[in-house]
């Protein structure tokens, strides 16, 4: 009977492992067809000019295949084999493979205060807690976001990272390990501490121990690229008024972080290396006790969440393991995922603006058709009453907190509305996803395998919710001191206000000179008053005009703040001493009784919006140096 069992154990073992391993298709013809559909219609819908694809399974290729143009204008088609693509935040996972390495040696320890790594700075203690490496690798330093100056126009902004970090130091916002928010300067962090180790720069690092050994003659990390590679580098394109507008070479200053570039082909031996516990055709960048460490969870909102592994992004989907990491930059965009118990690896690469946000699309549409979700859900039955504690608006927690670009926080809320079915509806730019209920806090996307999670504080209040397909932050409630529907009607009544004092006072002024006012009339309010409130308004108004036309998109913050900005935030800290002056004389109109009741009215009116605007202009960090 023992033997029996022990045979019928072995034969399921057997038949199981060859349904994981199994082919995603007889016929890689099949796939080829499949994906082909699948991303030229994403490559004309969202006007991207050109696509690098590459699927490969046990080491070989089932997919590889160039799509459009990598250089329109001399209509050069994409060619998987040599074509190089940026290839955006997958730069990190070099990072990471290179602390791994490091802690394999005994040289670096997942868990030691990185303080003792640094030399040329350290990390404030804001919080009694230390930070990790493993806090680094999860995402979960604490640290605000920092986007000026994360890309440059030329290379002089190419200096080392010490140098960098030193300067541009992001600030402690949260205790460690509390919750995920991304970090591109932990990265770099992660990055310095590997050249302070190991004696070299971050570039030969890679090259000596990652590049090199996995023959990744196609991969660099130099900006610009080397003159062996430059001419195969693709354009990077935006699409405006009917055609392909040609865009120059980004420059990544935290290099590491997100500046390399590739090929399809050459990603194969990196992710097969990574599917193999860290071996490729004879060569080892890690041991396969260090591999499977790093591949395993280390990071959790919730646990009907996906995790944060070290350093990989977990992508589960329709019960399916996946990790890996997407790449950005403004042009490019890039997707890295591999699927471990079915020894696949997935690369996508577009060279165009509109392709942000299209290869995790792309993926899915892979998934769904080759592993389509046969877990079955409960559902329970709530009612609207307990869905409206949910209802609201949520912002991510990866936001600036100390410096002007705290303004992106109120840029692309997501709301949460309860719906007649009784379900959730979430709506993000636009887009409105459906979600039904599975248990007291948790709700499974309608058509998904997709989880949201909400979390309540100790009062019982709901503060944040957590979303399966994005484990690298959180989303927060939207406090009433930073939503909208506050400080919209602020900017609008402030900026008629402004108006009007400018326009309409100088031609009050204008006609009162040719009427002699009546006896009974009562004299109007001083004009050295009024003057005092016009300059402020011309201030202000010059301000926010200023603002409103020197920022106009990302672009316009992350190659660094203007000279002209940099002038236009002191406007409010002048305006502050005549706002106060202002409260002053619009007490004495009241103490003096000057003029009649509703000139009184209108300046003491004008003097609290000054101060209300004030305080939304420091609440906003528009302040003088905060860049």
């Amino acid at each position: 009977m023992k033997k029996m069992s022990v045979l019928c154990f072995l034969l399921f073992s057997v038949v199981i492992g060859d349904l994981i391993a199994q082919p995603i298709a007889a016929d890689s013809a099949e796939v080829e067809a499949f994906m082909d559909g699948v991303i030229t219609s994403f490559m004309e819908e969202n006007h991207i000019a050109g696509a690098a694809l590459l699927i490969s399974q046990d080491g070989q290729p089932v997919v590889q295949k160039g799509y459009g143009f990598a250089d329109v204008g001399r209509q050069q088609e994409v060619d998987p084999e040599s074509t190089l693509f940026r290839i955006g935040s997958i730069s990190k996972l070099f990072v990471w493979t290179a602390v791994m390495q490091l802690v394999e040696q005994g040289q670096l320890d997942l868990n030691t205060d990185i303080n003792q790594y640094l030399e040329e700075f350290k990390i404030p203690d804001t919080y009694p807690e230390p930070i990790t490496l493993k806090h680094l690798m999860t995402h979960t330093p604490g640290f605000e976001d920092r986007v000026i100056n994360l890309f440059a126009l030329d290379s002089s902004s190419l200096r080392p990272l010490g140098e960098i970090l030193t300067e541009e130091l992001p600030a402690r916002v949260r205790p460690p390990g509390q919750m995920a928010s991304y970090s591109n300067h932990g990265t770099a962090l992660a990055a310095y501490i590997v050249e302070q180790v190991s004696g070299l720069s971050f570039q030969e690092y890679a090259d000596q121990n990652i590049l090199n050994p996995l023959d990744m003659d196609a991969t660099t990390f130099q900006q610009p690229l080397p003159e062996r590679l430059a001419s195969w580098l693709s354009k990077g394109y935006a699409y405006s008024q009917g055609e392909f507008v040609e865009k120059p070479f980004e420059f990544v200053p935290m290099g590491p972080v997100g500046g390399a570039s590739t090929t399809a082909r050459d990603m194969l031996p990196f992710m097969q290396a990574n599917l193999n516990l860290g071996q490729y055709q004879g060569q080892a960048i890690l041991d396969s006790t260090t591999a499977q460490l790093m591949q395993s969870p280390a990071f959790r909102h919730a646990q009907s969440v996906n995790p944060m592994r070290y350093g990989f992004i977990d992508m589960s989907q329709n019960g399916i393991t996946i990790y890996g990491h997407g790449g950005d930059t403004f042009w490019f965009h890039a997707m890295m995922a591999l699927f471990p118990e079915q020894d696949i690896g997935f690369f996508l690469a577009f060279n165009s603006e509109g392709g942000g946000g299209t290869t995790g699309k792309v993926l899915e549409a892979f998934v769904d058709q080759y592993f389509p979700d046969s877990l079955a859900s409960n559902s329970i039955s709530v009612d609207q009453d307990y869905l409206q504690q949910f209802a609201g608006e949520y912002r991510s927690n990866r936001y600036p907190h100390k410096r002007l670009t705290k303004i992106i926080s109120i840029m692309s809320p997501t709301t949460v509305s309860v719906t007649e079915e009784g379900t959730l509806r979430t709506v993000n730019a636009g887009e409105g996803t459906r979600w039904i209920p599975v248990d007291s806090l948790t709700f499974r996307e309608v058509n998904s395998s997709n989880h949201l999670t909400f979390e309540r504080n100790s009062l019982g209040q709901i503060t944040h919710f957590y979303r399966d397909d994005l484990p690298i932050m959180a989303f927060e409630r939207v406090p009433v001191t930073a939503s909208r529907d506050l400080h919209l009607p602020i900017l609008s009544v402030a900026v008629v206000a402004f108006l009007v004092t400018i326009i309409y006072w100088p031609l009050a002024y204008l006609i009162r000179r040719n009427y002699r006012p009546s006896l009974i009339a009562k004299p109007p309010l001083p004009f050295k008053y009024k003057v005092v409130a016009w300059v402020n308004s011309l201030l202000l108004l010059i301000f926010y005009v200023g603002m409103g036309t020197s920022i106009t998109g990302p672009e316009s913050i992350v190659y660094g703040i203007s000279s002209g900005v940099k002038i236009l935030l002191w406007l409010p800290v002048f305006s502050f001493p005549i706002t106060i002056g202002m409260c002053y004389l619009s007490l004495k109109t009241w103490q003096e009784r000057m003029s009649d009741f509703w000139s009184r009215i209108s300046y003491t009116l004008l003097s609290l919006i000054f101060l209300v605007c004030l305080w939304q202009i420091y609440y906003w960090n528009f302040w003088g140096t905060n860049y």
